[in-house]
């Protein structure tokens, strides 16, 4: 995304090579035991599914989105819990939460704070939603996978290209679009055994630190050669 605006901009496409980010795949790996601590700190039963949205509170992270989609998704299961995690300015924080409370998702939203532990946060969710209307690269669906969590994303940025076929990707700003992206993972996730393991696969052989080293070697030393 990054190099599509700047050769929109006018910089020469020839000299642009484009180097994914890449996080550490072991810190950031499915844990069991961080999953259980964490879904009962937070009151989830472990036959419940629970989707979070990982991102500070601020409007193009489009958290209002996310809610009247789990509204709609809420009057079809009785099963699925949310959550929302990070930063919290004040004001927007008690917009939000009066959203919430008005579209009848007392019981089953939890809001949280800025955390931490985030590879012990990502491990109790079962599915990650990205609802924003502007992106870059999304570090959180990077490490969310890498934990093993598929996850339903907003076609913005290069999120469609993080999550390849492994999640689902939805148009920006359509809360029933998002609504039926999540429905449609929650089944995947009861019919595909493997998901979570081709999730985490897809970001090992693309998105890891190793991966990262080893495309700014091959940039750095092509022009070393010329």
């Amino acid at each position: 995304a990054g190099a599509g605006y700047h050769i929109a901009q006018g910089f020469p496409k020839g000299k642009i090579r484009v180097i994914p980010n890449g996080i550490d795949t072991e810190r950031f790996s499915p844990n069991l035991e961080a999953r259980k601590r964490i879904r009962a700190e937070w009151g989830i039963n472990e036959n419940e599914r629970l989707i979070g949205l990982i991102g500070r509170l601020d409007p193009m992270k489009d958290h209002a989105t996310f809610l009247r989609a789990a509204s709609l998704l809420q009057k079809e299961r009785d099963d699925v819990r949310f959550v929302c995690v990070g930063r919290d300015p004040a004001d927007y924080k008690q917009e939000l939460h009066r959203m919430g409370k008005e579209l009848g998702l007392t019981e089953q939203l939890i809001w949280i704070g800025e955390r931490i532990d985030m590879f012990a946060v990502y491990n109790a969710l079962d599915i990650l939603c990205l609802s924003s209307y502007g992106e870059g690269l999304p570090n959180v669906v990077i490490e969310a996978m890498s934990c093993g969590v598929p996850a339903v994303v907003t076609d913005v940025g290069d999120s469609a290209d993080i999550v390849g076929d492994t999640g689902i990707v939805v148009p920006p700003k359509e809360p029933e679009a998002l609504a039926n992206g999540l429905k449609l993972m929650l089944e995947r996730l009861r019919d595909e055994s493997l998901l979570s393991e081709k999730t985490r696969g897809r970001i090992s052989s693309q998105f890891s630190q190793e991966m990262l080293v080893q495309k700014t070697s091959e940039v750095l030393a092509s022009l070393l050669t010329k």
